[in-house]
C-alpha cells in the first residue's frame, strides 16, 4: 500500500475500469518480487530452477508468469512415471527398441549442442518433447533411462539424483560419464511416402530406403 494514493480515485470510460497491463522486471520498488522460498515450498527446487531455464534466452529479460511452472512441474512427475507406476519400480533390463534409441540418441545430440551455445530453454523443451515420446512408447528401460538421467541431472540435480540411487548405483550421479550421440541410431531406415488422388492426400504407405 502506498500512502501516497490514499486518497486517489479510480477515473472511470464510460463508466468501466479499464485495466491494463505491462511487462516489468523484477524490483523492490514495483512491489513485484516473488520470493524463490516460496515456489520451493510449493513445487521444488528443482522445478524453480527448470522453469527459470524454460523461460527464454539468458540475456533476454522474461516475464514471470506462474501458470508456467504448473506445466514444468507435471514435465519432472511424468519423468517420475517412467521409472514408477502404482506397483512401485518398473525399470528392466530389456533391449531398447530402435525408436527407443532413436528418440535418446537425438535428444543427447540436441542438449549437448544447446549446453554449449547456453541455450537452455530450448533445451530443456527437447527434454519435454522426449520423455513425452518414450512415455508414448511406455519405455521403461534401463539401456534409455540412465542416460536421460544423466543428460537432466545438470537441470534437475535432486529428482535425478534420487532416480540414480534407485537405479543401484551408490555413488553420485555427477561421477557419471556423460551420454555420447551415437549417429547410427539416427539412420533412417524407411521413408513414409505420401499417396495423393486427385490432388488430395490420401495414404501414407512405408517404403524401406534400399528400395
Amino acid at each position: 500500500w502506498m500512502p501516497d494514493f490514499a486518497n486517489a480515485e479510480f477515473i472511470l470510460e464510460d463508466g468501466e475500469y479499464i485495466c491494463g497491463w505491462a511487462v516489468e522486471k523484477m524490483s523492490k520498488s514495483m512491489f513485484n518480487v516473488v520470493n524463490p522460498d516460496m515456489i520451493c515450498d510449493s513445487y521444488g527446487a528443482d522445478t524453480l530452477r527448470l522453469y527459470e531455464m524454460f523461460l527464454g534466452p539468458l540475456e533476454q529479460s522474461k516475464p514471470w508468469d506462474t501458470k508456467g511452472i504448473d506445466g514444468v512441474n507435471r514435465f519432472l512427475k511424468r519423468v517420475w512415471r517412467l521409472f514408477y507406476d502404482r506397483d512401485g519400480f518398473i525399470v528392466k533390463d530389456e533391449k531398447a527398441t530402435p525408436e527407443e534409441l532413436k528418440v535418446l540418441h537425438k535428444l543427447i545430440g540436441k542438449v549437448r549442442s544447446d549446453i554449449e551455445e547456453f541455450s537452455f530453454n530450448t533445451a530443456v523443451s527437447a527434454f519435454m518433447i522426449a520423455v513425452n515420446e518414450l512415455y508414448d512408447l511406455k519405455c521403461n528401460k534401463r539401456e534409455i533411462l540412465e542416460p536421460l538421467t544423466i543428460l537432466l541431472a545438470p537441470f534437475a540435480p535432486h529428482i535425478t539424483e534420487q532416480l540414480w540411487s534407485m537405479l543401484g548405483h551408490e555413488e553420485t550421479i555427477f561421477n557419471a560419464a556423460y551420454p555420447v550421440c551415437e549417429e547410427k541410431f539416427l539412420v533412417e531406415s524407411n521413408f513414409e511416402y505420401p499417396i495423393m488422388i486427385n490432388g488430395k492426400l490420401r495414404h501414407k504407405q512405408v517404403y524401406p530406403l534400399s528400395a
